[in-house]
């Protein structure tokens, strides 16, 4: 039978998110939103330890363990505490309630598991003395000192320059681990595989991971909350970080795309991505406002190749755009990947806490989340009616006697004219969505309600 834990937290994203975790690892879990209901619960249900919020109404977490200490049936339940103050509760009320230990929220996922498997150990070693495995004495399962220790590495405050010396760490690291191997091997290539195979073991490779994820944020970066989006969705995750008022970056990444928002005090300053199409670059925002055209864009984007400035600074500079306008093209694309990610349904994530990137400390955009999430998602349900509708490389045309009637009795508007008119029977709809430089969702639902007023339609291939 699995071990069953009791989750007590006001907060129902706190609930799920540790049930899920905790689901996960093979546990059984039951969850109470408060002290009262944690108590009625362990009354009626057995379970092999709780975890519990420390701040609760009704009953908060030293009146809960106090309850459960001076009941006969459940004195000897082992209970760890979660808090935002748990480096405070740790030293001063693990001792006073019983509990066997304290973890500070939000937690790494790898650290809470540790802390409740540590607890259900220390419990039953008080009932049955178990004797310690012994220590592996196989030095390839050893990590050694020549292999890659991120703490190790002087790292420039350029985040440009930063991620070419850990590059060229990785690189020398690699070369380090498999050639030992490969100089002794000569002929096939299956000998050769099989060598580096030998090479990065799993230790090593978990050495590589580690200096990996320094590659943004440096080598005092400490990932505390990590996750699958198949489990846990980006929304629920930044509502907890809002309402924990924290500080760092959200990694959401799937096999070929990567987003990062970046978040002070819960609130989001900006948003950066990689291997997303070309309508999320800034330039295209520019454009939207009518801030440049697309050709000036395109001629400042050829003769600014090589350079490292930030697109949004060079137009600054040349007094392209204001400090307004950059915060508002920035807004909106910060907004339009909150949007992007929300739909996720594949892919993991991962809370840097107190990490920013140097455009964030400027942009400080100080967006609320749960708006942009609730927009959000009225865009995902809108999508799964359009998705179905047509293909991104699919050619549309116009049928010029619906065109007539729709201009003859409604007025479109600017917008729905710019779709329109970009409809020429040649553009593909990926096309069409560069051509217009809108919003990518409000050209694909126009084009969407074309289709379905018969107004344009698939060209047959």
């Amino acid at each position: 039978m699995s071990t069953r834990v009791l989750v007590v937290d006001d907060s129902p994203t706190i609930r799920k998110v540790v049930s899920h975790l905790l689901d996960a690892n093979g546990y059984e879990t039951l969850t109470a939103d408060n002290g009262e209901d944690a108590i009625q619960k362990l009354r009626e249900e057995k379970v092999d330890l709780v975890l519990t919020d420390f701040v609760m109404p009704k009953m908060n977490g030293y009146q809960f363990c106090r309850e459960v200490r001076g009941d006969p049936a459940l004195h000897n339940l082992p209970i760890v505490l979660m808090s935002a103050k748990g480096d405070k509760i740790r030293g001063q009320f693990v001792q006073q309630t019983g509990a066997m230990d304290a973890i500070t929220k939000p937690f790494d996922p790898l650290a809470l598991v540790a802390v409740i498997e540590n607890a259900l150990a220390r419990h039953k070693a008080g009932a049955v003395r178990t004797e310690p495995p012994p220590p592996s004495s196989d030095p390839a399962q050893r990590p050694s000192n020549s292999e890659i220790i991120a703490v190790d590495l002087e790292l420039s405050d350029d985040p440009g320059l930063r991620r070419s010396q850990i590059a060229q760490k990785f690189a020398g690291a690699i070369g380090k681990m498999i050639g030992p191997g490969l100089a002794g091997e000569s002929g096939s290539d299956e000998r050769l595989q099989a060598s580096i195979k030998r090479a990065l073991t799993p230790e090593r490779v978990g050495s590589l991971a580690g200096l990996l994820r320094t590659l943004d944020f440096g080598a005092d970066a400490r990932v505390i909350l990590s996750g699958d989006l198949s489990c846990i969705s980006i929304a629920e995750v930044l509502q907890m970080l809002e309402l924990q008022r924290q500080t760092g970056a959200l990694s959401i990444a799937t096999m070929s795309s990567e987003v990062t928002l970046y978040i002070r005090d819960g609130m989001l300053d900006l948003a950066q991505s990689r291997g997303l199409p070309a309508w999320y670059r800034l330039g295209r925002y520019f454009v939207r406002q009518n801030v440049i055209t697309q050709e000036e864009l395109s001629h400042f984007l050829e003769h600014r190749a090589g350079s490292k400035r930030l697109i949004g600074d060079a137009l600054l500079q040349l007094d392209m755009a204001t400090e307004a306008q950059l915060a508002d093209a920035l807004k909106m694309q910060t907004s339009e990947l909150v949007y992007e990610v929300v739909g996720w349904k594949q892919g993991r994530f991962t809370f840097t806490r107190d990490a920013m990137s140097p455009e964030a400390t400027l942009a400080q955009l100080g967006l609320t989340p749960g708006g942009i999430v609730m927009e959000g998602f009225r865009r995902v349900d809108e999508w799964r009616l359009i998705e179905g509708s047509f293909d991104f490389d699919d050619t549309l045309q116009r049928d010029s006697g619906a065109v007539e009637r729709l201009s003859g009795s409604a007025e479109l508007t600017e917008q729905e004219r710019k779709v329109l008119d970009a409809i020429d029977g040649q553009r593909t709809v990926r096309q069409i969505l560069d051509y217009v430089h809108g919003s990518t969702f409000d050209v694909c639902k126009i084009l969407y309600q074309f289709l379905n007023s018969r107004v344009v339609r698939r060209r047959a291939a």
